[in-house]
């Protein structure tokens, strides 16, 4: 038990669930294209801060509860968080050498593919319209990543995580 606080998996999943209700606090009806995906931007910091931990299992798990929480489609969040994690954890090496500006266009278009992803497996279930407006949080992501970086790495090594 006393393993489990001192490597800091609790730090990791207490992240998630903070951006799990983040995710889930209501927004103007006007800004809801704008809203960030806040649970890829910290799953994705930490597949590359911690990919011997955290990997496609976590981002599957993580699909299951989203699917869940919203009432969406069981296996677009799935499908989209599992491949998200897979390409990241696939070239972890290259992307933590990156510089922070390039990492936030790579995290711009990984949140292109996750909202293409589950607008693909919505569209296959059911009829959807389709509004581009849909893809400006993938701008607004891109813009956050800097922060969400650097903040996640404050809190990393502060409490140790390794």
């Amino acid at each position: 038990m006393d393993q489990f606080y001192y490597n800091g998996k609790w730090i990791i999943w207490l992240s998630f669930f903070i951006m799990i209700i983040l995710e889930q606090m209501p927004w103007p009806e006007q800004f809801i294209y704008y809203r960030p995906t806040w649970l890829l931007l910290i799953l994705i910091y930490w597949v590359i801060a911690l990919p011997h931990r955290i990997s496609v299992g976590t981002g599957f798990f993580l699909g299951i509860l989203m699917d869940l929480i919203q009432g969406s489609t069981l296996s677009g969040h799935i499908l989209a968080y599992s491949i998200i994690c897979y390409v990241i954890s696939y070239k972890y090496q290259i992307l933590r050498n990156m510089e922070l500006w390039q990492q936030s266009f790579l995290i711009s278009g990984l949140s292109l593919l996750m909202n293409l992803i589950i607008y693909c497996t919505e569209f296959l279930y059911s009829i959807i319209l389709f509004y581009p407006e849909i893809f400006w949080n993938c701008l607004i992501n891109g813009i956050l990543w800097p922060w969400i970086f650097l903040l996640l790495r404050k809190i990393r090594r502060h409490f140790l995580i390794y």
